[in-house]
């Protein structure tokens, strides 16, 4: 059941999301061809029509990932999604991880699309890589902060996914104005979190513990120096998911209220 949801949802935003793809790349591959023929008033007008493009697909994905939540689980298509026979985690989890899908392509199409724009060569692309893997590491050691770098930057959309989730759930609480509701929510938890941080560092800092800490991180090597603060960024973030994901869990299997 899983997979027929997962299906449906890559189907649904595939009719929106593909179309615009493919424009962004052919006219990115106009400009490209403008720019290399020195074209100046068609490479604008070209330059312009992708950068509309572009923010038209990040407007997309934002409005698609609530539209999709927020239709088939909250309002009156609820009522046929939850009559399925299919656990709440499981709805959560496939919203999730096709709008996380979503979100992922349209970044490497943006930035496809800006590559080919600039016309990056063979041999300035192979600067670029030379460049990225000159680390002072072990190939080992390199991979492994690769590996956790890719799952700070997935749990990190996790986290703004579920964080989206969780404040539109909340709208629940009430009967009318929910969507002021939610926005409401999502204003007081990004604030409420954005003190926490200010608050942790301020005390960080006044009562010495940096110093503390910056000793400590000078006795390890550079490997292990950089492992410390990776792995309490990953669990602050998968903190966040966590209370996130639980908050949107509780309301959809506790306090659902569908219009």
């Amino acid at each position: 059941m899983l997979n027929k949801l997962m299906k449906y949802e890559f189907m649904a935003m595939g009719r929106i999301f593909l179309p615009m793809f493919g424009a962004l790349l052919i006219v990115s591959g106009i400009t490209g061809i403008f720019g290399l023929l020195d074209l100046t008033v068609p490479t604008g007008i070209s330059i312009a029509v992708s950068i509309m493009l572009m923010v038209g697909i990040c407007v997309v994905v934002f409005l698609l990932t609530i539209q999709r939540f927020w239709n088939n689980l909250l309002a009156n298509e609820g009522y046929l999604t939850m009559t399925l026979p299919i656990s709440v985690d499981r709805l959560i989890i496939s919203k999730l991880l096709v709008a996380s899908v979503w979100i992922v392509v349209s970044i490497i199409v943006v930035v496809g699309a800006i590559l080919i724009m600039v016309g990056i060569d063979s041999f300035q692309f192979r600067l670029i890589m030379n460049n990225l893997v000159d680390i002072p590491f072990p190939p080992h050691e390199a991979i492994i902060i690769l590996v956790q770098l890719i799952i700070f930057l997935v749990l990190a959309l996790f986290a703004g996914i579920l964080l989206l989730y969780a404040c539109m759930s909340l709208g629940m609480l009430v009967n009318k104005y929910r969507p002021l509701v939610s926005f409401g929510a999502y204003i007081v938890i990004t604030t409420a979190l954005q003190i926490i941080t200010a608050l942790t560092i301020f005390t960080f800092i006044e009562t010495g513990a940096y110093l503390a800490f910056e000793n400590f991180l000078m006795n390890l090597s550079a490997f292990a120096s950089m492992q410390v603060p990776m792995l309490i960024a990953l669990g602050a973030i998968l903190l966040l998911c966590v209370i996130f994901y639980a908050i949107t869990r509780h309301m959809l299997s506790k306090r659902l209220n569908l219009q």
